[in-house]
């Protein structure tokens, strides 16, 4: 900044005998000081003390606004000596007088060497401000310690987290709010890991990070990710530890959630599957260290499924929890109480050798399951089943032993229910057989292995065939045939009922129509149906198709329900039933006289016939409890309209105590086994649908 040529010559030429290569460009205003500042980037500034439109004072002001940290120096003449010392004050960084120009370089370099360090010295400091700036506004924890792990700072983000302000926590040790109890060791889950333990790792490693969780002032717990290193001099001494300190509370929240929802059953709370397994893995690895047995317990409920058809889930779901609760009051901290899904638990009981304390257990259970469950004020029962396998006893595996606990479940239930039954090896084989049966069953229809025989059913007075009971027979691939007491419970476990039950139902309306066309008109078939047909939507709709295909009469047909099925009468069952009746088929009871025998279910629905089983006709003439029960149920029969079938009758003394009590009709060796169809057709043909049973 120049308003004479003559000084601008010589000032360039001063600086160009020192050997400096110059680039220069004179301003002698603001404006053209602001402009040639943006467009070149220059080593320093020379300015004359005062010019016509311009000044130092002036220039210093436009120089400080560019930010620029260059010397700036004053060339002048005879100047007074407090201008100078103003303007040094103001950041020019020398003054020289234009007839001493020969120290104009000098001063150049030195000011270019005093620039460079107070430009490090501004970019170090700016630094310390932009880390302290980091530190006070950083987003996570920051903690500084002295070497002795005492507090020397700490930053807003740690006053926001943990609730303790700076003034409380400087001087406090590091961890002061750690909360042992929640922290476990990495190299062992079971041990806690203290605050000395983390100290000893950064002092063998070198520095340690992991979770820790602590207290907040308030008393709630909250998780920090912790990042703990000491700060060292350049001679490599320990001045400082310094703790970075992440919030990772929600992700733990998250993580705790998924844990639960992964382990633990979402309706009842107990644990799940995936739990149980592991817990029982642990088990039996104790029993098989400290070689003592551990026995699993597996719980079903008996009939669950008739709550949730006629009560509807809410309910189910209601009486599944208060199950559990019920469940948990049996077992110790020790044990594992699980939900494996649906309404089947599993208890794990460790350390446990007797039998007759596992047995105390169930008979616990069970005698708490005979009280009732009350659910919207209303009364509810149910039992269990219950299932025990013993390690290593019943097997050393997990999955085995679960399946034999689950195997011995299924046989308290075959058994009748509501009772308790230890693994042995007699169910394991007896699911072998089951199995083959099963695979065995899958296939019959089209491998032509299915028959029907059919059994006169006679009039009391005169032995005429009245109708025939159709009864399923399986000839297996190898020409055995296999009794139906042993695969039908396999077929209704399996489902496979229905497609056999359809099979009958077709057979039997085709061998009907048959005889109805060429022997007998009036002919009427009897046809056992499965309860689990029965709960079948479109079980009306199939047995209404295939009679009218046939061109036969529902009338003709007598459809054989066993007594359990009109008891438990819920949902698709109850509207079968109704329909079935509305649409004239003939409805009989079954086995009258081996489930609950109430009469206020055979008021219920239109039946027209009862069957006695044949357990009570086996003892009429023998015994005297079977004859009056048997007496009783045909007076019964009689007084609500309905005709009474005794089945089982193989003696004349059978047949002149039920003719003498009226009995409309008669079933029974006595008169004919189970026929094939081409003989029931010769028979009937022969005999003019006759029967006369033997003299003797």
């Amino acid at each position: 900044m120049e308003d004479s040529d003559d000084d601008v010559e010589l000032t360039v030429a001063e600086l160009s005998r020192s050997g400096y290569r110059i680039n220069a460009r004179r301003v002698e205003t603001a404006d053209t000081m602001r402009q040639a500042l943006l467009d070149e980037q220059w080593h320093v500034i020379i300015s004359d003390f005062k010019m016509p439109e311009f000044s130092a004072e002036r220039s210093l002001t436009v120089f400080k606004e560019s930010g620029l940290s260059i010397p700036f120096l004053i060339v002048s003449g005879v100047v007074e000596a407090e201008d100078i010392v103003y303007l040094l004050k103001q950041g020019a960084n020398d003054f020289l007088n234009k007839r001493s120009l020969a120290r104009l370089t000098p001063a150049i370099e030195r000011e270019l060497r005093d620039s460079k360090v107070r430009e490090a010295q501004r970019r170090a400091e700016q630094r310390v401000s932009i880390l302290s700036l980091a530190v006070e506004q950083s987003p996570v924890s920051v903690v500084i310690m002295w070497p002795d792990h005492i507090i020397e700072y700490v930053n807003p983000k740690f006053e926001s987290i943990t609730g303790y302000s700076s003034k409380e926590a400087v001087g406090r040790p590091f961890g002061f709010a750690f909360m042992g109890e929640a922290n476990a060791r990495e190299d062992d889950g079971q041990a806690r890991l203290t605050v000395e333990d983390i100290w000893r790792e950064v002092e063998q490693q070198g520095s340690w990070s992991g979770e820790l969780c602590h207290t907040h002032k308030d008393g709630m717990l909250y998780w920090d990710y912790v990042n703990l290193s000491p700060l060292e001099d350049q001679d490599g001494n320990i001045i400082r530890f310094i703790s970075v300190q992440e919030d990772i509370t929600a992700r733990r929240c998250y993580e705790e959630k998924l844990r639960i929802q992964a382990h633990y059953d979402n309706l009842t709370g107990l644990a799940n599957r995936i739990l149980m397994m592991d817990e029982l893995n642990q088990a039996v690895g104790y029993s098989a260290a400290h070689s003592i047995s551990t026995a699993l317990l597996c719980i079903d409920l008996d009939n669950f499924k008739n709550i949730n058809d006629t009560l509807g889930h809410t309910t189910g779901d209601e009486l599944l929890k208060q199950v559990a609760s019920r469940l948990a009051s049996c077992t110790k901290s020790s044990d594992t109480l699980a939900r494996m899904g649906g309404d089947e638990f599993v208890i794990i009981l460790p350390r446990i050798e007797e039998n007759y304390l596992i047995q105390s257990v169930a008979n616990r259970i069970m005698a708490l399951f005979s009280k009732p469950f009350y659910i919207d004020g209303q009364e509810h029962f149910i039992s269990v089943s219950i299932g025990v396998a013993k390690y290593p006893e019943n097997s050393e595996d997990p999955e085995v032993l679960l399946r034999n606990a689950d195997l011995a479940m299924y046989q308290a239930k075959a058994m009748g229910k509501n009772q308790c039954q230890f693994f042995s090896e007699d169910i394991n084989q007896a699911l072998k057989e089951r199995v083959m049966i099963e695979n065995a069953l899958r296939g019959v229809e089209a491998r032509d292995e299915l028959e029907l025989c059919y059994q006169p059913i006679v009039s009391g007075d005169k032995h005429k065939i009245m109708l025939c009971e159709a009864l399923l027979r399986w000839r297996n691939q190898n020409g055995e045939y296999i009794a139906p007491d042993v695969f039908v419970p396999v077929a209704e476990e399996t489902g496979l009922i229905h497609g056999l039950g359809e099979w009958v139902i077709r057979q039997a309306c085709k061998d009907l129509a048959y005889i109805q066309k060429y022997i007998n008109p009036n002919m009427s078939f009897a046809i056992n149906i499965s309860p689990n047909q029965l709960q079948a939507d479109n079980f009306f709709a199939f047995i209404y198709d295939q009679v009218t295909e046939h061109g036969i009469s529902p009338k003709t047909i007598e459809l054989e329900i066993t007594e359990s099925v009109i008891i438990n009468d819920w949902g698709a069952t109850a509207k079968n039933i109704t329909f079935l009746s509305t649409a004239g088929f003939n409805l009989s009871i079954d086995d009258f006289g081996t489930g609950y025998s109430s009469l206020a279910y055979l008021h219920k629905y239109p039946f027209s016939t009862l069957k006695i089983d044949r357990s009570f006709i086996n003892g009429v003439e023998t015994n005297s409890n079977n004859a009056k029960l048997t007496d009783t149920m045909i007076h019964m029969a009689h007084s609500l309209g309905m005709q009474v079938v005794a089945e089982g009758v193989e003696t004349l003394g059978q047949l002149n105590f039920l003719q003498e009590r009226g009995c409309e009709l008669i079933q029974g060796y006595l008169f004919s086994q189970p026929l094939a169809f081409s003989r029931l057709h010769g028979l009937l043909q022969e005999k003019q649908s006759m029967l006369w049973p033997p003299t003797t």
